[in-house]
This record gives structure tokens, sequence and C-alpha cells, in this order.
């Protein structure tokens, strides 16, 4: 989805300017909001992460429970520091560096992997370890995994290319590629992750089945299996990757968050100066308001792992509209130049539609909630930048386009109270529920085609932005 509407309309923060095409300010502004909430996020997520692999060196970076101490909150200010600066000072330079620690995140775990698969390959045992009870969570237990585990987590870097659409030489290629190419290489190195781990598994691990999986270092399955190897020798090599890996993120996240503010600046629903750009080209306002939010961050984030199951269901939604302006595209600009255009695309929206919700409704009620808070605010941010900026007067809210909006969220918050995950009150049977999504999910795809901006207006954006593309034309 996303490798076609960037590649149709590569513009700087295209997951949240090209909803404003399609649906106008306040879906374009709901969806960016919560963009840009995640990135803003994840940037303070990944250095505490960088910061509690850099304490296997200095322990006293962190408490026992993960939580910065004092000189971990100055280390994670230098860390931000260095990131902004980085983001800051070129863009080449910027994907110099992820260009090296990309090839270093992949060429470790590969080699580590190596290492440990090599001796004892076994593809029965990585099936299916004998002795050990298959699936003992069953489906329910593999959907929580999936929403809180991090799976969601460790694929959104594709949404980095989308981000940076508008900087791309050559986008008609660069970006289905990108986009295509960082889901495909990720997931052939967590096959492979996994591989590894399942065949370092020994009785001893399953002693007591996989629902009580025994491991030394309970929070760091690969330091567990190289310690009992006996392979200490990769230990520092598994820290240094494990530093480098979070470190290259919160790089990219910081430009896609900076980048985010820029689009919704451009879409006139924050102040102008965040538009504003540095001679090298990045949007330096854009930058340094994420620093001062990321920073703020760190207090309410006690520990890598207490901020992804709310970040994951960010995600989900985020990906949520690309389906949706896909569909709508089509049919407001059918004529319009696709470099690359998806093959079957009105079953496979439908489908991404349908898992995207999935995936926010497995992270469950207790996280949606948190999630509903959030979005008030955002509108809050919104009403307010109306009210009493003179830009801010100019906002045309698009409210008939919206339409389909607000029966979303409230209907997504309702399965999820009634469900069977995070705290729901188990009203809808476990498998039900999947079904009771998929159902209302067809629903809205269909009422958020119907209730689009016209279709002439959505010409008229894209005319301005083909000037705004090539002014000299």
């Amino acid at each position: 989805m996303f490798a076609e509407i960037s590649a149709m309309l590569p513009i700087t923060g295209s997951s949240t300017r090209i909803p404003q095409f399609t649906h106008g300010t306040v879906v374009s502004f709901i969806f960016s909001w919560m963009i840009w909430l995640s990135y803003a996020a994840l940037v303070s997520t990944e250095v505490q992460a960088v910061i509690q692999y850099i304490s296997f060196f200095f322990p006293g970076l962190t408490h026992n429970s993960g939580a910065l101490t004092s000189e971990g909150y100055i280390t994670a200010t230098a860390l931000m520091l260095a990131i902004s600066a980085i983001n800051i000072y070129s863009l080449r330079w910027l994907m110099r560096c992820n260009n090296l620690f990309t090839v270093i995140k992949i060429v470790l775990p590969l080699l580590i992997c190596g290492i440990i698969i090599v001796p004892r390959f076994s593809l029965a045992h990585t099936v299916h370890p004998a002795g050990a009870a298959f699936m003992p969570y069953s489906l329910h237990g593999i959907f929580a995994a999936i929403a809180s585990g991090g799976v969601v987590f460790a694929f959104n870097g594709f949404k980095q290319a989308c981000e940076l659409a508008g900087e791309a030489q050559n986008p008609n290629r660069a970006l289905p590629l990108a986009i295509i190419g960082s889901v495909t290489i990720t997931l052939i190195l967590y096959l492979i992750l996994q591989v590894a781990f399942l065949n370092s598994l020994t009785l001893q691990n399953l002693i007591h089945g996989f629902k009580h999986l025994h491991l030394a270092h309970a929070n760091s399955p690969f330091a567990s299996i190289i310690a009992q190897d006996h392979l200490s020798y990769l230990q520092s090599l598994l820290y240094v990757g494990a530093i480098i890996g979070p470190l290259a993120a919160g790089l990219m996240y910081m430009s896609s968050a900076s980048r985010s503010l820029y689009g919704k600046s451009s879409n006139g629903y924050l102040p102008t100066f965040l538009q504003r750009l540095n001679p090298q080209g990045n949007p330096i306002y854009g930058i340094m308001t994420n620093f001062v939010i990321g920073m703020l961050l760190f207090a309410p984030l006690p520990g890598w792992n207490k901020m992804i199951t709310f970040l994951t269901s960010l995600m989900a939604i985020s990906y949520a509209i690309a389906p949706i302006c896909l569909l709508t595209l089509r049919e407001q600009v059918p004529e319009h130049k696709r470099p690359f255009t998806l093959a079957y695309a009105k079953p496979w929206a439908h489908a991404a539609f349908m898992i995207c919700n999935l995936m926010t409704y497995f992270t469950g009620w207790y996280i949606i909630s948190k999630l509903s808070i959030s979005l008030l605010l955002g509108l809050a941010v919104l009403f307010l930048y109306h009210r009493f900026s003179p830009r801010g007067k100019e906002i045309h809210f698009d409210w008939k386009a919206s339409t389909w909006i607000w029966p979303y969220f409230i209907g997504i918050s309702l399965i999820s109270y009634l469900g069977n995950f995070g705290q729901g009150i188990q009203f809808l049977p476990f498998g039900w529920d999947c079904v009771v999504v998929c159902l209302f999910s067809y629903v809205i795809m269909k009422l958020a085609i119907h209730y689009r901006l016209d279709d002439n207006k959505t010409q008229a954006y894209i005319n301005d932005l083909q000037l705004e593309i090539n002014p000299k034309d």
C-alpha cells in the first residue's frame, strides 16, 4: 500500500500529508498526530534501549528495573543531542550513518547465528523440540505476542522511506524498493534468528515446556544461549550489535518525527516555523522540538518494554490509513501516473485494513483506552490552534469527509472493551471477536471510500503539489 501511494506522491512527510488529499483536515490531523506521537516516543525509547545495553559495560547507568540513574539521564541527553546534531547537520551524513549502522545490524546477527546454528542444525528441532508442549497459549497467545512482544515494532522501519520520499533522487524506483525490501530483509533476518534460538534450546531449557521456558538471562535470550554454549567471546559482539541497532533506529525516527511536524505544518495544522529548513535542507525547528519532547518523555518511560505495546497500537492505526488512501485515490484520480501499481488492490487493501485493526485490537483494552486519551489530546491541540491562531482560523475541517472516522474509533474501542485482550470484559468469545473486527473493518472501509473529499478538490491538491515538486513547471 505505502509503496504505491508514496511513489505516486513522493513528498516529505507523505504519511501525514496524503490523507489530507483524500479525506481532508480532521482525518489527516488525527492520523498525523498519532504518527508523530509514535515517532517522538520511539526516539526516546530507542535511546533508552541503547543505554540499557551500554549498562552491560557501565552498570551505573540504570537501576535494576531498567529505569535511568542520574548518570543515565546525562548519557541520554548526550545521545539525544548527538542524534539531533546529525539530523540537523546533513541529510547525506544521516544516510551514511544509517547505511553503515544497517550493514552492521545485519552482519553481526548473521555471524552470531551462523556460529550458533552450524554445529547442531536440525530441521525437526527447529519446528518442534521433542517433549515440549506445542503452542501452550493457543492462538490467543500468539496474537497477544504479535502486539505486545515487539513483533510489529521490529518491522516499522519501512515507514522511514515514506517520510523521506520527498528527498529521494529517483522516487519511482527507490521508494518501492526501499519499502518492500526493508520488510523482506527484516523478515529473513528474524527467521534466521528464530532458527538459531530454537536450535539452541536444550532439555534443561524446556524442562517445564514452552509455557515456562527456562533461560539464564530472562531479559536476553541470546545472552542466555551464548552463556549456556560457553561462547563468551561472542558476548561483547552481541551487545555491540544490540547498541548499534536502536541507535540507528533513533537516528531515523528523529528524522521521521521532524518531517511529520513539517507535514502537519504544511497542511496548516501547526505554526509555519516548523517548515523552516536550514541550508542543508533539514527541518531544524522540527528536530529541536522533537529533542525537547523526547527529553520530557524519559521520565514516564522507565524501561524500553514499557511502551512497546502502546507504540504497537499507534503503529497499527497509522498503517491503517494506507489501504484507505490507496483505494480512495484510485477513485479520485484514476488517471494519475502510478510508477508502482499494486495488483489486485481491492482484496489486498481490505485484507491489510483488517489486519491493521486486528493488530490494534490485540493490544487490548488497557492500551486502546490510553490511545483514545491521546486522540482526544490531539483534537484539543487542533481546535485550540484553530481558535487562537490567525493561521489556524483558515483551517477548513472537511467534516463530511470525516464522517467515517468517528464510528471507526468508537467502534474499535467498544470491540476492545468487550473483547478478550488487555483487560477487556470478555463478552465476545475468542475467535468470534476476530470475526467481528473483520466485518467491522469491511464496513468502515466502504464508508471511508464513500465519504471522501470531492474528486476535484483532491485533483487541485495534487496540482498544487506538482508545482511544489517542480517549481519551474
